[in-house]
């Protein structure tokens, strides 16, 4: 928190160095002693807020990288849970292979534990949302049985779709 005045300090310091100007201006020419010492005072403030500002300007950028990395670590876990979500439904469409059913809670319980730990509780109920008719009711190649496991891996995939466009890729 103290980091944040910093920004506020070269201005303050900026200040009080224009009001020692002042007085250095205002004192007679016989005090020429004291002139010397408000001078001396004067540089190491003006130092002092030079070096604020750069400390503030430091301080802004290492935040803004911070930031950034952040947003990219999240974007890149909600593509892994996109992808391994996309594997799930591979598996539920194959009528040959046994039902990922447990698979499929564990894959939903990460990624909302991820989702409320890392970003809010509010995206919890967000990747739940059932999907509108724009995505179908179902594919046709997916037996009746496994229908409701697939509509729901299915919705979580397309709503972690819509919540990793928040996370613009920064890539150039």
């Amino acid at each position: 928190m103290w980091r944040e005045y910093f920004g506020f300090a070269g201005t303050a310091l900026a200040v009080v160095n224009g009001l020692i100007a002042i007085a250095i201006a205002l004192l007679p020419v016989r005090r020429s002693v004291l002139k010397l010492r408000l001078g001396a005072a004067a540089l190491m403030l003006g130092a002092l807020a030079v070096g604020a500002a750069f400390y503030s300007r430091y301080h802004a950028s290492v935040q803004i990288e911070r930031q950034q990395a952040d947003r990219a670590e999240i974007r890149m876990r909600l593509d892994n849970f996109i992808w391994e979500g996309r594997e799930l439904l591979g598996q539920i469409r194959d009528a040959r292979r046994e039902l990922p059913a447990r698979a499929a809670d564990e894959w939903a319980q990460r990624a909302e534990t991820y989702l409320g730990d890392k970003l809010s509780e509010r995206m919890i109920p967000r990747f739940r949302k059932e999907a509108n008719e724009m995505y179908g009711d179902g594919d046709t190649s997916v037996a009746a049985p496994r229908l409701g496991y697939w509509r729901a891996v299915r919705n979580r995939i397309v709503n972690l779709e819509a919540i990793v466009a928040e996370f613009p890729d920064r890539r150039p």
